[in-house]
């Protein structure tokens, strides 16, 4: 929907007053509609302005309804947009090709106000389910990677401040030591030197343990707090990038796989950070789990640069690849090949999803078997924009 959640409907037509006559019993419901006269310029409008629904005609010159129906079905821009037939044309071998090239209903004519309503407000209940649907879903995967994080934080967490502790406590015991001693006049210059010496040695390893915690709930916090906000805000993008991986790193530590961040730190952007750390933490999740032999080592490169106010950022890794056929599939959702092993098949779906709806930006896949598998994501910092 538009966001002033005024459904955008598409008429297609070669007869004017077909034409006229939809747009009445449309706009009178509230509807916000476009026209065009042929199948060629329906494809042009769909990837220019926002389009929900589609109503063609069949019988057409030159790209008739079947064509365009194709043509729209075949491009990722509007491959999603429902496409109701109207037509004249009812014979059962027409209705069954209409909807083997991709139609969603049919309306028949001459066409009735009433059906042609129900219709279209069918297909638009249709697509606000599955608009819900996904929101679902993408909530339910970051609310499951952020309750896993948690857990992989407080582990790595606990070690510092359990070294903590015992450092402490073993000031505590030499200070403790140390004051009987001087009570009894028994402290001398050698021992009491020796003891600042180990007094600033143990105070030096309770400062690493100390930052070490502070930093890792600090950059977890800065992550989490952006997934749950949802909201575009300046941010630097290597700091960010190394916070997202610092919250990883409890899990990047049972395989012996690295990441490198090579970000100049001067890139300073205005974009939508939860979503970029949603969309890093499933390009990680989906290396760790299908590109790598867990065997062997693996590497993962991060890179960005920017030019013109517009980002570009290269996820890479030197995995297993993928073959031709994974490749066309890759962004479908429930496509996995790890089924029962950990793989839902929606991670790389939603983060084509974020990016391009979140961020406003746009992923592209390249792969090879063998040969490692690049993401290169682009959007716009949008303080320039």
């Amino acid at each position: 929907m538009t966001k002033n959640n005024k459904a955008s409907i598409l008429i297609v037509d070669d007869n004017p007053v077909n034409i006229d006559l939809l747009r009445r019993y449309l706009e009178g419901e509230g509807y916000s509609i476009s026209a065009v006269t042929s199948g060629e310029k329906a494809l042009k409008v769909v990837t220019k302005i926002h389009i929900d629904l589609i109503l063609l005609d069949i019988m057409m010159p030159g790209m008739d309804g079947y064509q365009t129906c194709t043509a729209l079905k075949q491009s990722t821009e509007s491959e999603h947009i429902p496409v109701i037939f109207v037509t004249a044309k009812i014979e059962p071998e027409d209705l069954r090709y209409g909807f083997a090239v991709g139609a969603a209903d049919y309306i028949t004519k001459p066409v009735q106000q009433d059906i042609i309503l129900a219709r279209v407000k069918n297909q638009l209940s249709i697509i606000s389910q599955m608009k819900l649907k996904r929101e679902l879903l993408e909530k339910s995967n970051k609310m499951a990677e952020l309750g896993n994080m948690v857990a992989g934080i407080a582990h790595e967490v606990a070690s510092p401040m359990g070294n903590l502790m015992l450092t402490l406590d073993y000031i505590l015991q030499k200070t403790q030591k140390k004051k009987r001693a001087n009570a009894e006049h028994k402290l001398d210059k050698q021992g009491f030197e020796q003891y600042l010496e180990k007094l600033t040695e143990a105070a030096n390893m309770c400062h690493a343990n100390a930052k070490r915690a502070t930093d890792l709930m600090a950059s977890f916090k800065q992550v989490a707090v952006n997934q749950c906000s949802n909201k575009n805000i300046e941010f630097n993008l290597g700091e960010y990038l190394e916070d997202i991986l610092l919250t990883l790193r409890p899990k990047l530590k049972k395989y012996p796989h690295t990441v490198t961040v090579l970000v100049d730190r001067e890139i300073t952007i205005t974009n939508n950070p939860g979503a970029l750390s949603q969309v890093v933490i499933n390009l990680v999740n989906n290396s760790l789990l299908h590109a790598f032999n867990q065997e062997h080592p693996g590497s993962i490169e991060i890179t960005a640069t920017q030019q013109n106010h517009q980002v570009t950022l290269v996820y890479s890794d030197d995995g297993l690849g993928m073959s031709s056929e994974q490749l066309k599939m890759a962004f479908n959702k429930y496509y996995t090949t790890k089924a029962g092993e950990g793989g839902s098949g929606l991670g790389l779906a939603i983060t084509k999803e974020l990016v391009e709806q979140e961020m406003q930006g746009s992923i592209e896949l390249e792969s090879s078997s063998g040969s490692g598998t690049k993401f290169t994501i682009s959007f716009a910092n949008l303080a320039s924009a």
